[in-house]
């Protein structure tokens, strides 16, 4: 039985490696906000639709109102459930902090953040109730 247990985690590994190449895959893309909620305040549609998100390989930009704002990497962690986001934020606003957040996918067009801002703890949900708690509704922009 334990000769087996380092295979069954090689195979443990290789069927998570393709999930995780898929989700940094599909994130590729430029993403407008369809909601967001700050500490429990749903934020107003006209803000949201001046904020755009471009994500590309582990790397994102964000813009507001065309000047980018926020610049960064991010790391995937499919194993967890719900699966994680840990982003590194190089430039603007969030330059050097480390933002822990969890995420969704639904289908190809729809993505869904969590994250704290005190990047201290993963959140558990995907309610944003708490201080520093913010709640990202993503819908991919339509090419032009």
């Amino acid at each position: 039985m334990m000769k087996s247990i380092p295979v069954l985690l090689c195979i443990f590994q290789l069927s998570l490696t393709p999930a995780m190449a898929n989700d940094t895959k599909t994130f590729t893309g430029d993403w407008e906000v369809a909601v967001a909620i700050i500490e429990g305040n749903e934020v107003p549609a006209e803000f949201n639709k001046m904020i755009q998100l471009q994500m590309r390989g582990k790397q994102y930009m964000t813009s507001r109102m065309g000047e980018v704002v926020d610049e960064g990497t991010f790391e995937l962690e499919m194993d967890k459930m719900p699966p994680r986001i840990q982003i590194t934020g190089v430039k603007g606003e969030n330059a050097g902090k480390k933002i822990l957040g969890i995420y969704k996918l639904e289908g190809k067009d729809k993505l869904t953040f969590c994250y704290s801002f005190d990047g201290k703890a993963y959140p558990e949900k995907f309610e944003a109730k708490s201080p520093g708690m913010v709640l990202i509704t993503y819908t991919r922009r339509a090419a032009k």
